[in-house]
């Protein structure tokens, strides 16, 4: 049985019952569901993200499963920390605090290394076709400690010096 993109990535992440669009953090009770019919318990496990993040909402944003959170500052786009995305060949997950962080970029390029992996990967996006490839614990060490305020705390450290947008 396929699953679509969305199905698959959900799947992935370990999510279960429904999504929200990013639009729609202040308005629960329109949410997107997720196609599909099988359980996902009776998939394989999922990765861990949701787990590792419980302050941050998964949703549909930039066409991506993301965990997003409004913006503090009451900005049109949430807060979005960690993006999975289904590609043609491959999957990606998007981490922010990575793009913004050479020292959390070097932890996980030394987690890869630990795993005898060879990174593929751009400045935040890690690309793998299978999550053994990727320093998971690692990834999920990193994720545990984004709390809504060490990552507005991380982006204010970005911009100050000049390497996040």
């Amino acid at each position: 049985m396929g699953f679509g993109p969305v199905r698959a990535v959900a799947v992935l992440a370990g999510l279960t019952g429904c999504l929200l669009p990013c639009s729609a953090l202040a308005l629960p009770e329109k949410p997107l569901q997720i196609p599909g019919d099988t359980p996902v318990a009776d998939l394989t496990p999922g990765m861990g993200i949701s787990e590792a993040m419980p302050e941050w909402v998964p949703t549909m944003h930039y066409g991506m499963l993301s965990w997003c959170l409004p913006d503090p500052e009451g900005g049109d786009e949430p807060l979005v920390p960690v993006s999975l995305a289904s590609q043609k060949r491959h999957m990606s997950l998007y981490l922010m605090p990575v793009y913004m962080s050479p020292a959390l970029s070097e932890a996980v390029v030394e987690g890869y290394a630990a795993i005898g992996v060879k990174p593929n990967m751009g400045k935040s996006c890690l690309r793998f076709t299978k999550v053994e490839r990727i320093p998971l614990d690692v990834i999920l060490d990193l994720l545990r400690g984004m709390t809504r305020e060490a990552y507005l705390n991380l982006r204010a450290e970005a911009l100050a010096r000049g390497t996040c947008d």
